[in-house]
């Protein structure tokens, strides 16, 4: 099933036109890890190239926004996790950049899964921008209800947030439950799936 990809949204700022992006290349990837070396210490970033496996594993793990010039100014990575995996993140043994494409999963209808909501950066020029945060968050609506459309069940979600944006993301926008702090200075939030997607049946109206 495609995914909606025509939602624009106009910043009155700065005059850009924002798309929704489903697909992408290594220097999309590229691009993407460099914003993140702005928010991130570089231990905690997986590199383009091992994202890029990811995303050959399972191409619904990305979520971006382009702007008017073709650029990803925004993305967000949402990762099915094989259990073992999840809970090793969730207990602070293990973190998001010692994760290897074997470890994420492919979706499959019917199919319940662990999901982790990892690395959501937008560029440093568009950080305050309310459009593209809303529209970052409409393209994961929209992911997420084609999962839905195929009977896919998220067993529960999890993100790890390590800055004050992030927390308020995870804890004020999306509603998810404080679990610890880590050892890399680092927050883990988590829900279940079917208190998380009421979350999100609820911002569907707002945006």
């Amino acid at each position: 099933m495609e995914l909606n990809t025509d939602f624009k949204s106009k910043d009155p700022r700065k005059n850009n036109i924002f798309q929704i992006e489903y697909r992408f290349n290594i220097e999309d990837f590229k691009r993407i890890e460099n914003i993140e070396h702005s928010y991130f210490p570089d231990d905690n970033i997986t590199s383009a190239e091992e994202v890029l496996n990811w995303y050959n594993k399972n191409d619904l793990t990305c979520i971006g926004v382009r702007n008017n010039k073709n650029e990803i100014i925004a993305s967000v990575s949402i990762l099915p996790l094989n259990k073992k995996t999840f809970y090793d993140i969730y207990e602070d043994k293990m973190h998001e950049s010692d994760v290897v494409c074997s470890q994420i999963e492919k979706y499959e209808n019917n199919g319940t899964y662990f999901m982790y909501l990892s690395s959501i950066s937008i560029d440093k020029k568009y950080r305050n921008s309310y459009r593209v945060i809303t529209t970052l968050l409409r393209g994961c609506i929209d992911m997420l209800n084609t999962l839905l459309e195929r009977n896919i069940k998220i067993e529960k979600i999890m993100a790890e947030a390590s800055t004050i944006h992030g927390q308020k993301i995870c804890k004020k926008l999306l509603n998810m439950d404080y679990i610890r702090n880590t050892r890399y200075n680092t927050k883990i939030y988590c829900e279940d799936g079917e208190r998380f997607f009421k979350v999100i049946d609820k911002m569907l109206g707002k945006i």
